[in-house]
């Protein structure tokens, strides 16, 4: 059986390609200033077995001259990961029925899992979706890298037996030197898998993260003194830690809740070097967080959010959890 992946023959102007990504386990469109060297690295790291979706995402570069502002990266399985930033977005047909996820301004990344999912199309948000079927015109693709205007997934492709291989002629490409959100369905439980993306540069495993590694900041439960988080942190009526990654010892953290208004474990708080992400772990009643400047606003379950010092997260039965800049 083939990946299940093509991508558009279509030609665009010079410089205006995405980079697309298919192994039998990740697809990714990045957008067109993604350089040669980065996308060596992302193909060596898709294609490793032993690596996951955390050394994915945590490879490409955000800041610099390298940084890649738009991406759209799927993971397969039963359960598929969509990893988004910036430009780039996921257009996702479920039951049937089509969804876009996109980034929805969210700093480093978006992510959301989804179930059923029949088919997809990655790549730039200003492309219309359509009903996401492979067309005639459309190339298959079992694994490399190529230039196109969006790539495209479906289960149907992915489950046909394997033809055999018939010489394509490519149109001529440039040289890489040249170079309604609402309506997501986000599901799945992140805090076992999405939510943990951390930069990944082939080091050892670290025993903790450091100052000049995550973004320095802390929390304070209520009237609890303030805690730094260096590590990720669960929180929760009976918190447990999905797994223990990278080396690192998680924190739980109980919180009392007479009415159980707080799910077991509710949420978790991840450092990463680009800040602080909070996660909702599915929990029954929700998040609710209040952003410095940005209002109130209901996390969906499974959504992850960067936060920043100021930001109040309210899971629950009194239950106020303030993000501090740590001294």
């Amino acid at each position: 059986m083939g990946t299940g992946a093509f991508y558009s023959a279509d030609v665009l102007e010079p410089g205006a390609d995405w980079r697309l990504l298919v192994t039998d386990r990740f697809l990714g469109a990045f957008g067109p200033s993604t350089s040669v060297s980065t996308m060596s690295t992302l193909w060596r790291i898709a294609a490793d077995d032993a690596l996951g979706l955390d050394a994915l995402v945590g490879a490409i570069p955000s800041r610099g001259v390298a940084a890649v502002d738009s991406f759209a990266i799927a993971a397969l399985g039963r359960v598929a990961t969509f990893v988004v930033r910036g430009g780039g977005c996921a257009d996702v047909s479920v039951g049937g029925r089509v969804r876009r996820v996109d980034a929805r301004g969210s700093e480093p990344w978006y992510v959301a899992e989804l179930t059923g999912v029949e088919r997809f199309q990655l790549g730039p948000l200003q492309r219309s979706p359509g009903d996401l079927t492979r067309q005639a015109r459309d190339l298959p693709i079992d694994g490399g890298v190529v230039f196109g205007p969006w790539l495209g997934w479906s289960s149907e492709a992915a489950a046909a037996p394997r033809s055999a291989p018939t010489p394509v002629q490519q149109p001529a490409q440039p040289p890489l030197s040249s170079f309604d959100p609402h309506d997501t369905n986000v599901l799945g439980d992140l805090g076992r898998r999405a939510a943990s993306l951390r930069r990944h540069r082939g080091e050892p495993p670290a025993t903790a993260p450091t100052p000049e590694t995550e973004s320095a900041t802390a929390f304070r439960l209520g009237d609890r003194a303030p805690e730094r988080v260096d590590a990720p942190v669960y929180v929760g009526r009976q918190p447990r830690s999905p797994r223990v990654t990278g080396g690192v010892l998680p924190r739980l953290v109980r919180v009392d809740s007479p009415s159980r208004e707080v799910s077991a474990t509710h949420i978790e708080l991840r450092p990463t070097r680009e800040g602080l992400v909070l996660t909702d772990l599915e929990s029954t009643n929700g998040t609710v967080v209040r952003q410095p400047g940005t209002g109130v606003r209901r996390l969906e379950s499974g959504e992850s959010l960067p936060v920043v010092p100021g930001t109040l997260i309210d899971i629950g039965d009194g239950n106020v959890i303030e993000i501090l800049a740590y001294r």
